[in-house]
């Protein structure tokens, strides 16, 4: 395969991958349609694939301005919306391009061949997990086989099932006066202390906006009521349990976590609280009447009476619920151990019926082979709107919408969980379809040909094919625990599918899913090592797979320098040189991994070719190499670029850097004896060192002449907006040769959500005169002139800048620096804080002030 536009480095690809990046971010929020088909853990925007698959096959001698014609980013809507121009790509790519096979051996979803499969090249997706097989077969195949007739018949055939289900379920649901989109219901408990009945809630708000909420009154009986009316912020903010304890509405006591847990697993007690209505203006609330209350009370009746017969039947989900990402499922601790046990007897009825009806339906069509097809998406109806509709889903009163179970990744209680009404409203069952039939047109529309669609192990290949290109993401360490986590849709699944797909798998399994998954082993050490092993197994498999003159694209996303360290032994010991690195966009900020410690918002692309001949260099000569490559990388920034690109994407490159120095050689020596090669060490040199560049490139001075208390003032304000998470807090005062603490200590930054916060200049205490200012402590004099402006008037600053102690030069950069910055954020639309336009207030103040000549005065000291 000849050189690619990927594999070339220059300042117009970092900024075509920040225009990507930047459109991925409103991708994420627009979400295309095939996304909608069921919840996936992982799915790579769409623009991201047509992006690398692009530069993947044009070859570098072309100009860039090629791939940015196809990726059709200036377009009104959302780039993923059109289709790129077919001939115009022929035109460009290598003309035996259409005989080369793509291959994701890690496929998930398969969002990542997605664009690749739309530019009508040839591709082979491959997962292990089942749940990602059906999914990628009703995306890339039956589409593609089917056509315009599958999304009639799917529209058919849900309706049908859901019309069958509403006539024999409805009375549980049916109100007199009105119509009941989601129920809202609390976990109940009796308090140790004094036996009051408590339900268990983090706050009391129904709709923020609108100020509305609920309160909770204890009755003499020892049970409460409920009023729905309008409350203040105080009120909203109340609660009945938060941070694992229970605090009794009765006596005050708190209630520990192992009491009120013990409680919930023994007695399951729970009382319906509110039901969001459907109104003229949109949604209302109102207290459950004693209806609402009989009506569930009599879903519950009809499913103890059949329970033996739905477990004859198979339809029932009595697996058990496994351990993922800790030793134990903490949902074990509510007594909650079948995945049967995750839904409330209604939501359970509700899912029974519905599976018997698909079974149904189903068997009547006569074509086999189709009626796999139609009964996949109909399983896919099921599990989306049990994804909607159990204890783990919840309402969030500032959209007035209900959450989804999987939205912090893992299926987990909720205290005051939502149930939604199946047969109403967009959450229920017709929202459910109507995304399901957006999926398969889009894919209809897209994919002209079937793709080839594997269920099996990167670990257990088969390495007879050789691919061209591979494109894949591999599994990031404990980010997602897939066996464990899908079985939440595949028991529902394999009960609907079992007799049309002969490769099923009974359940999720897992031995060769590479994760790192604590409760599977029961020890962490040896599900680590599990990890490294399998993970190193699959690119020495990946090696195989590939041609000798193939490339490897590969995305990988992580914070930690062990996590980075481990990326660089897998390539070196699978032998594969990386060529090129950038940064792109890839995960959602609402992502609870992207808002985490350990996973970026960002990935690093890496292009990859096999080592074919041994080359050696000395260990000494690899940081000068990788310093001077990062300085090449600042250089080619402007002040602006560097000013609106993530920190995140700055240290992934960085990264990128030390892997495209290190991974050509095959052997590294040194010239000290009984020498250990340390690959973190270099990471963490590298990470310090674009750091302190950073600072150098922004103020034209260096953390050293600068001052380690300004040079991480600038990184946490300008990268961080004065909030970092502690880990990442660490890392930057470790470039600066300064402590948390020494700030802490100096009353600089705070302790702050589990994290670090930049304390606003209103907050720091400077109770000393101006000529006691430190000259040497640029950030002490950078807030003293702002209190004092602050404080009493910006003239009052005008003496202090023509002390000696204060460096003025090195001031004036700051204070510009840091206005360019406000006013970037401005321009791209974000949200100032109110400390943070108090502070560009001042800043643009004293602007001014210092823009004016001044006589200097001083020391002789401070003159020379």
């Amino acid at each position: 395969m000849d050189r690619m536009l990927i594999e070339e480095k220059s300042i117009e690809h970092l900024k075509l991958f920040a225009e990507v990046s930047e459109e991925a971010r409103k991708e994420k929020q627009g979400r295309p349609p095939i996304n909608g088909l069921v919840y996936w853990w992982t799915r790579k925007p769409l623009i991201v694939s047509r992006f690398i698959t692009l530069l993947s096959t044009i070859p570098s001698s072309l100009n860039l301005n090629v791939v940015r014609s196809l990726l059709r980013l200036d377009e009104e809507d959302r780039a993923f919306k059109y289709t790129p121009n077919l001939d115009l790509y022929n035109k460009f790519a290598l003309n035996k391009i259409r005989s080369y096979t793509i291959f994701d051996p890690f496929a998930g979803s398969g969002n990542l061949l997605f664009e690749t499969a739309r530019l009508g090249l040839n591709c082979v997706l491959m997962d292990y997990n089942p749940v990602a097989y059906l999914i990628m077969k009703t995306t890339f195949e039956y589409p593609a086989i089917y056509g315009e007739r599958l999304v009639e018949d799917v529209k058919k055939y849900g309706e049908e099932v859901i019309r069958r289900a509403e006539s024999e379920l409805n009375t549980f649901y049916k109100r007199n006066n009105s119509q009941a989109l989601h129920y809202i219901w609390c976990w109940c408990i009796k308090c140790p202390h004094c036996g009051q009945r408590i339900p268990l809630t983090n706050q009391m708000w129904l709709d923020v906006k609108r100020k509305l909420g609920f309160r909770i009154k204890p009755t003499q009986d020892q049970n409460f009521r409920v009023e729905i009316c309008k409350l203040s912020e105080k009120e909203g903010s109340e609660y009945t349990q938060k941070g694992g304890e229970a605090v009794c509405i009765r006596c005050g006591n708190a209630i520990s976590y192992e009491d009120m847990t013990r409680d919930i697993a023994q007695r399951k007690d729970k009382e319906m609280i509110a039901i969001v209505i459907a109104t003229k203006r949109g949604k209302g609330y109102e207290v459950p009447s004693k209806d609402d209350k009989d009506a569930f009370a009599l879903a519950k009746e009809k499913l103890e009476k059949n329970w033996r017969q739905l477990l004859e039947q198979n339809i029932i989900p009595t697996e058990d619920i496994k351990p993922s990402h800790r030793r134990e499922n903490l949902l074990w601790h509510y007594g909650i151990r079948y995945w049967y046990e995750f839904f409330t007897e209604r939501q359970l009825l509700l899912a029974s019926t519905l599976l018997r009806i698909i079974r149904e339906t189903c068997s009547k069509i006569t074509d086999k082979a189709y009626r796999k097809v139609i009964a996949t998406y109909l399983g896919f109806l099921l599990c989306k709107h049990l994804n909607h509709s159990c204890i783990g889903s919840g309402w969030n009163p500032k959209r007035g919408v209900n959450f989804h179970a999987l939205t912090f990744r893992c299926p987990r209680i909720v205290y005051n969980f939502a149930e939604t009404n199946p047969f109403e409203g967009k959450s229920g069952l017709h929202g459910a379809l109507k995304d399901i039939l957006n999926a398969i047109k889009f894919a209809t529309i897209n994919i002209r040909e079937a793709m080839k669609i594997l269920l099996g192990s990167v670990l257990s290949i088969d390495n007879q094919t050789k691919f061209d290109l591979i494109l894949t993401d591999p599994p990031y360490l404990d980010d997602v625990q897939y066996a464990e986590l899908s079985e939440f849709f595949y028991v529902w699944l394999i009960r609907i599918l079992k007799d049309y797909y002969t490769e099923l798998p009974s359940r999720v399994p897992n031995d060769e899913d590479i994760v790192v998954s604590w409760g599977r082993f029961g020890n962490l050490k040896l599900a680590t090592e599990f990890y490294i092993r399998g993970l190193k197994l699959a690119f020495k498999n990946i090696y195989k797979s590939l041609k000798d003159d193939g490339l490897l694209v590969v995305f990988f996303s992580h914070s930690s320098t062990k996590a980075w360290n481990l990326l660089l032994e897998v390539l070196r010991d699978s032998k594969f040189r990386v060529v090129s690195s950038y940064a792109i966009h890839t995960e959602s900020v609402g992502n609870p991994l992207a808002r985490g410690k350990t996973s970026f918002m960002s990935s690093i692309v890496l292009s990859c070719r096999k080592i074919l001949e041994n080359k050696e260099i000395y260990f000494e000569g690899l940081m000068p190499k990788i310093e001077e490559e990062i300085s090449r990388l600042t250089a080619g920034l402007t002040e602006d670029l560097l000013l609106s690109i993530p920190i995140t994407d700055l240290l992934i490159m960085t990264y990128g850097k030390v892997l495209e120095e290190i991974t050509p050689y095959t052997t590294i020596k040194s010239y000290k004896a009984d020498f250990e090669v340390k690959f973190e060490n270099l990471i963490s040199e590298a990470r310090d060192f674009i750091l302190k560049d950073v600072v150098k490139r922004l103020t034209g001075r260096s953390p050293q002449i600068l001052g380690s208390e300004a040079s991480f003032f600038l990184i946490a304000k300008i990268f961080y907006r004065g909030l970092m998470p502690s880990d990442e807090a660490l890392k930057v005062v470790r470039a600066y040769g300064i402590t948390i603490d020494a700030l802490t200590r100096r009353g600089y930054v705070k302790k702050h959500k589990g994290g670090i916060k930049v304390k606003p200049f209103t907050e720091v205490s400077l109770d000393i005169k101006p000529e006691e200012v430190d000259r040497n402590n640029i950030y002490q004099q950078l807030i003293y002139l702002l209190k004092t402006a602050h404080e009493k008037g910006v003239t009052a600053v005008k003496p202090f800048l023509t002390y000696g102690n204060f460096r003025l030069q090195e001031l004036q950069y700051i204070v510009n620096l840091l206005i360019k910055h406000y006013r970037l954020l401005i321009n791209k639309k974000e949200k100032l804080r109110d400390d943070e336009k108090l502070e560009l207030q001042v800043l643009e103040a004293l602007s001014d002030v210092m823009g004016q000549p001044l006589p200097r005065k001083g020391t002789i000291d401070s003159y020379i």
